[in-house]
């Protein structure tokens, strides 16, 4: 006969893989969605950039243009700078190859001594705890990840990879 210990053992066992198939899922759609963000972003540039080139028609200087153009955009003229997709590691590259936003993830893992999971990670930055801002910096650490700069264990820590 079962008890019923062991049927709340059975039916928490398949909660938590299930939870655990899901925060997978979330992850893997949160890369996509970064990389589609930054395909859109590169796209409002280019044409933000194109226009300017078109609307020279000989006047002006075609840099302070685009800055206009992308300022009526809404995008800000640095936007690409330093924020683009994260860069396969390749021997000799260092943290400044890194976008601004990925710069401080990398570098508190390397520095750590060891393995860390996303929440210390967001402690030693000295960022909130709070779930939404732990996933965002998954996502992060996870982007490292498949580029080569990290590497995460089976227990869901993340350590120094190829680009420490």
């Amino acid at each position: 006969m079962v008890s019923v210990d062991q049927l709340l053992d059975a039916y928490e066992v398949a909660v938590r893989a299930r939870v655990e198939g899901l925060r997978e899922r979330a992850g893997l759609v949160a890369v996509e969605l970064a990389e589609a963000e930054s395909e859109l972003e590169r796209a409002v540039i280019t044409r933000a950039t194109l226009a300017a080139v078109l609307a020279e028609g000989g006047r002006g200087s075609t840099a302070l243009q685009a800055v206009d153009v992308l300022a009526a955009a809404g995008a800000d003229a640095g936007a690409g700078a330093g924020r683009g997709s994260v860069p396969m590691w390749q021997v000799g590259m260092g943290g400044v190859d890194l976008p601004v936003k990925y710069r401080s993830v990398w570098q508190a893992v390397v520095d750590a001594g060891g393995p860390l999971r996303a929440g210390q990670v967001a402690a030693a930055l000295g960022w909130e705890s709070s779930r939404s801002v732990v996933e965002g910096l998954r996502y992060r650490l996870k982007r490292l990840v498949a580029t080569g700069w990290l590497s995460e264990l089976p227990s869901g820590a993340f350590a120094p990879g190829g680009g420490s």
